[in-house]
């Protein structure tokens, strides 16, 4: 390949991966996958909001190199995809699902936050719940202890007003005996 055409694909992958250091990225192979595959997998990835980009290793190493993620070339090693999304649990959640969709798609690693995990860390990520559903867990364990509270506070007026109705039963029974 001409030297100019290795600069233009280095330049674009620069551009395409700018913000790895806060989105983050994961790295599967796709030994195997037949070309109808591969065109379903990015319209799945595209549908939950990632993107599926086939990469020339050694050019993809030196770009995030240049961006400051140079642990992610220990992951590269014959027929690669980088898998990014707008954080680095929604490029799990797509990888993991492109993973269990086609066999000849597996996991290799995650870089996020500055570090590069292997197939373990993916499957955690992807295990993680949304961000609304964590704002939600958050809000409802807040909660918790407020709803105690109101319940004891407002139990012992219930108690009272039980009392107090249960004497006025006895006078009303003890008034009609008589």
């Amino acid at each position: 390949m001409p030297q100019q055409v290795k600069e233009l694909m280095l330049k674009e992958l620069t551009e395409e991966f700018r913000d790895i250091q806060q989105t983050g990225c994961v790295v599967v192979g796709y030994h195997g996958m037949k070309a109808d595959e591969g065109r379903l997998l990015r319209q799945e990835a595209r549908r939950q909001g990632s993107r599926m980009m086939v990469v020339k290793n050694s050019l993809f190493a030196r770009a995030v190199s240049d961006l400051g993620a140079a642990g992610i070339g220990d992951l590269l090693s014959g027929p690669t995809a980088v898998v990014q999304g707008p954080t680095a649990v929604e490029a799990a959640w797509a990888a993991d699902a492109m993973a269990k969709a086609c066999a000849a798609v597996h996991v290799r690693g995650v870089y996020v936050d500055g570090q590069v995990l292997g197939p373990e860390g993916v499957r955690r990520l992807a295990d993680m719940p949304s961000r609304e559903t964590l704002l939600s867990m958050f809000a409802g364990g807040l909660m918790a202890p407020l709803r105690q509270l109101l319940a004891c506070l407002l139990d012992r007026p219930r108690a009272l007003l039980s009392v107090l109705d249960q004497m006025k039963n006895q006078k009303a029974e003890a008034g009609t005996e008589s």
